[in-house]
């Protein structure tokens, strides 16, 4: 997957995909599309899955996509690009090398806002606090394109870092790091949101900057899927509003949201405005 849009991704409008293969980290990954698309990709014959996934399951096997790293320096024309959808840029079993290479064509691609997702900050934190990262950057921008510009800044201005926060645990967990970690902008996705999640106003959540930047949540889709509850989606928006802090609701999942708060949301519908309303509105805001 190149470009286009993967399940629930509608706040991007490509999506680049430089690698592929992971693993399973926590709740969110119950129902990982990713998981079933590379092993179905596998079992017909493409050439790209081979070896990342079979019979429905990852093999652990993470690796570059050579022939997709250098994509984003074919669009001329501006866009929010989701960076990796098929995978984890920060997973424990990728060498700094290839991360590198990727944050490389970041750099190389100022037109483009870059949305890096993660479940791993423990990796991405030290990783973009290194004071040696920007300087192996600068390095692989230079193998990419010789007469090309230099970083031209750290961090990188148009990425942005986000961590899923699909339960309170894993918000506690992962949004401190997040938080510690140099970043043009910082955003969590509680998608799927399987329960009621406080992200801390004032503290997480701050009125004038300083905390997270934008939330972005949404229902869970798939085999068995947990049904989100309107409660669980207005204490976010709540949240989100009373502290000025960009709010981006999805869609409702595979279940009806009930109680009148929006309408069913399965896969093939996610993307109907009429099916992503919470309380008769469409929350679709992005950072400033």
């Amino acid at each position: 997957m190149a470009s286009g849009r993967a399940p629930g991704i509608l706040y991007a409008d490509k999506l680049w995909d430089p690698l592929a293969g992971c693993t399973r980290k926590s709740a969110a990954c119950r129902n990982c599309y990713a998981e079933t698309l590379t092993s179905e990709a596998a079992a017909a014959g493409e050439s790209w899955a081979q070896g990342f996934a079979e019979k429905g399951s990852w093999t652990g096997k993470v690796d570059l996509r050579k022939d997709r790293l250098a994509l984003p320096l074919e669009w001329d024309e501006p866009a929010r690009v989701f960076v990796n959808a098929l995978s984890d840029l920060f997973h424990e079993s990728l060498d700094n090398a290839v991360i590198d290479q990727i944050f490389a064509v970041m750099a190389l691609s100022p037109q483009h806002t870059f949305l890096v997702l993660t479940k791993r900050p423990k990796t991405m934190q030290p990783y973009m606090a290194d004071k040696a990262t920007p300087v192996r950057i600068e390095q692989a921008m230079a193998a990419l394109s010789p007469d090309g510009p230099k970083l031209p800044a750290w961090p990188l201005p148009n990425v942005w870092l986000g961590v899923t926060a699909e339960n309170q645990k894993e918000a506690d967990r992962r949004i401190p790091l997040l938080l510690e970690t140099p970043a043009a902008r910082r955003f969590a996705a509680a998608e799927p949101l399987l329960e009621k999640v406080d992200f801390k106003p004032g503290t997480w959540l701050k009125n004038g900057g300083g905390g997270l930047d934008w939330i972005v949540a949404g229902g869970e889709i798939g085999p068995g899927a947990n049904k989100c509850q309107p409660d669980w989606a207005r204490a976010l928006r709540d949240q989100c509003a009373a502290q000025n802090t960009a709010f981006f609701w999805t869609q409702w999942g595979t279940h009806d949201a009930g109680d009148g708060a929006g309408m069913a949301a399965d896969a093939s519908s996610a993307e109907s405005s009429a099916r992503r309303l919470l309380d008769g509105t469409l929350h679709d805001a992005l950072p400033s």
